[in-house]
């Protein structure tokens, strides 16, 4: 017992002394997380942003080319609009399918933290581009503003919902696949079936109301998951 002790007391290391001033009077770059968000900003991946440009004047040149009795333009911009959240789950999926999780998640802002940066990025982004879009069919078709929020937003919450509920399940590019076919459905769901068949318009908007509110649910607990840290990909599993 007495020569463990005196191992003990010889293998154990003193005290730190002033430990906190130590650490920062060390040089390297000291970043905000408003500065942190903005930083990401550059390495986000250009196609997104040509890909947002492209459907909002791809709106503003329907107003003018499609009749504004056309319910039909409706449903063609609004089969764009799930391709907006489909970049967005990808661009947050490029480090677990290049590999860079691991990394990542060892740096000073952890990987869930830059998820979430880039989430922020691409959510007031597209959030811009829905708007004016709304905004736009608002004033320039019979629709109103409120049905065309619903009408447009609707895809887009839902594939939204979808796919960040599958990238969290299923690992690599086999996640994305699954996602780019849920946008497809999506897609061709809304101009195949709502644009070319008629449906009674009270049953139009309740079945878009109950499938807007499920993706606003399902992306909600996903975004919490991820910024919790529990998420099976961007997190650690508690």
């Amino acid at each position: 017992m007495k020569i463990e002790k005196a191992l003990r007391s010889a293998f154990t290391p003193p005290e730190p002394r002033n430990k906190d001033k130590f650490i920062d009077s060390m040089r390297y770059p000291k970043l905000s997380y408003s500065e942190f968000i903005l930083s990401q900003v550059c390495y986000i991946r250009k196609r997104v942003w040509l890909f947002s440009a492209a459907v909002l004047l791809v709106a503003i040149g329907a107003v003018y080319v499609i009749p504004q009795n056309e319910m039909y333009i409706v449903w063609v911009v609004s089969a764009l609009i799930p391709f907006l959240a489909l970049m967005t789950a990808t661009e947050i999926s490029r480090s677990d399918i290049f590999g860079m999780s691991e990394i990542e998640a060892g740096c000073r802002y952890s990987l869930p933290q830059l998820i979430g940066a880039r989430m922020i990025i691409l959510g007031v982004c597209n959030f811009a581009v829905i708007s004016a879009i709304v905004v736009i069919f608002g004033f320039f078709s019979p629709l109103g503003i409120m049905k065309a929020a619903l009408y447009i937003l609707t895809p887009y919450m839902t594939v939204n919902g979808i796919s960040l509920f599958v990238l969290d399940k299923v690992t690599g590019l086999e996640g994305v696949y699954i996602s780019v076919a849920a946008t497809i459905g999506v897609s061709l769901a809304g101009i195949f079936i709502f644009g070319k068949i008629s449906f009674d318009m009270r049953f139009v908007n309740a079945l878009c109301t109950m499938l807007c509110a499920g993706g606003v649910i399902m992306t909600a607990i996903q975004i919490e998951k991820i910024m919790s840290g529990r998420n099976e990909r961007y997190g650690i599993n508690n």
